[in-house]
């Protein structure tokens, strides 16, 4: 009798934990880079930066907006149509190496402002100099700070991330980005 009871409760407790306990994909950890532009980290040593056309910036800090947080922030822009400029490093996603196939987001708090303006977020493989990921925004005129995030599932360790605004019209506003709180996040 004993012996019964104790297999309905051992089922019970079993089918409750099945039930209770989330299902979900296996991780075995989380890698993380963070890069808030903060002027006591010297972000130009770490950033690159790459222009076509008539170009401003990069600034790190500066009068033309406030940071989403903390005290630094970057800064560039394009002053007509076609010109474009790019803020870009290369990362070396440590877990990659180990365990090809792990899942990656980038992620970068912009305010995108001026007329006609455009904004890359782009993930690029290195060696060919092509998109492992790319997330593409236009709008025209301020709309405040808004994350942009781009996923990739990575089977590269190194690549380069870039932040790229252009100017699609011409016109008498530039077109420009601030940037804060870059984030890239693997997990594997």
């Amino acid at each position: 009798m004993r012996s019964a009871l104790s297999r309905a409760l051992m089922a019970a407790v079993i089918a409750i934990a099945a039930v209770l306990v989330p299902a979900g994909p296996a991780s075995a950890g989380v890698w993380q880079l963070t890069d808030g532009f903060e002027p006591s980290t010297n972000p130009a040593s770490r950033w690159t930066f790459t222009v076509n056309g008539g170009c401003g910036g990069p600034s790190f800090g500066g009068p033309s907006s406030t940071p989403r947080t903390g005290s630094g922030w970057a800064s560039m822009m394009a002053y007509t149509k076609g010109d474009w400029c790019a803020l870009g490093r290369n990362i070396h996603l440590t877990p990659v190496t180990v365990h090809p196939g792990a899942r990656c987001t980038a992620g970068v708090w912009t305010e995108l402002w001026g007329e006609w303006a455009s904004f890359n977020l782009e993930v690029i493989d290195p060696d060919t100099w092509t998109y492992i990921a790319l997330k593409s925004i236009t709008q025209d005129w301020i709309h405040g700070w808004e994350l942009q995030t781009v996923s990739w599932t990575a089977q590269r360790a190194d690549v380069v991330l870039r932040f790229a605004v252009g100017q699609r019209e011409p016109y008498w506003h530039a077109a420009q980005v601030d940037l804060d709180d870059v984030v890239v996040q693997c997990a594997y």
